[in-house]
């Protein structure tokens, strides 16, 4: 009787593990989109389109992506890591360095990412360092605008139920405006603006974080 008594807590004490092993743990962030206008650092562009691709200093890519990292951690009291879901071809879908994105980061879909990996959260982080125009003078021909830049962050955390467990988002703009001179020749828009040290870019996205840290404390 013994025995049997011994053998059903046995059986029960590894189905009981078994079964917490099971569980989804972590999560995942599985599409991280890091935009940053090109007027920002390119001092000249030609039809909107940028001549410098945005590069920015592994050092300073590195704290950024810790930075996000221990901010989702925070907000979902688990541990963080990022996942690369694989395309069609089996290749790692990542961002592509661009003159407005950071590449490297992880572009999945939340399809592909709960196919690649078994996890509690499944989700996605943006920072959106934007311009919006606070005044300007001229016409269709030539203009000069004052252009002041804000950082938006963003965070939405899925379950694997698909519905969305956590959402988050913060904004600032307390940033010194910078001029902006746009003219038109044959039809080609050109513009040239008071581009800044993807240094002071950075220390930006720093404050963004932080507002996005401190909201609804």
């Amino acid at each position: 009787m013994t025995f049997m008594k011994g053998t059903v807590l046995l059986v029960i004490g590894l189905w009981l593990s078994l079964a917490a092993s099971a569980q989804p743990t972590g999560a995942g962030i599985y599409k991280m989109r890091w935009f940053v206008d090109k007027r920002l650092t390119n001092s000249f562009t030609i039809n909107n389109t940028g001549t410098t691709p945005l590069n920015i200093p592994q050092a300073l890519y590195d704290s950024v992506v810790n930075e996000v990292m221990k901010l989702v951690k925070d907000e979902l009291f688990t541990q963080v890591r990022f996942i690369y879901p694989l395309n069609n071809r089996g290749d790692e879908m990542r961002y592509t360095t661009t003159t407005d994105l950071v590449g490297g980061l992880p572009r999945g879909t939340k399809k592909k990412a709960m196919k690649t990996e078994y996890m509690e959260y499944y989700v996605k982080f943006k920072i959106n360092v934007g311009l919006n125009s606070v005044g300007s003078i001229g016409g269709e021909v030539a203009s000069y605008s004052r252009l002041k830049p804000y950082v938006q962050i963003k965070m939405k955390a899925y379950g694997l139920d698909r519905r969305v467990k956590k959402r988050k988002n913060a904004r600032t703009g307390k940033f010194s405006s910078i001029g902006s001179f746009q003219y038109n020749i044959g039809g080609v828009t050109m513009t040239n603006t008071n581009a800044i040290p993807i240094e002071q870019v950075v220390t930006m996205v720093f404050e963004g974080l932080e507002k996005f840290k401190n909201k609804n404390k």
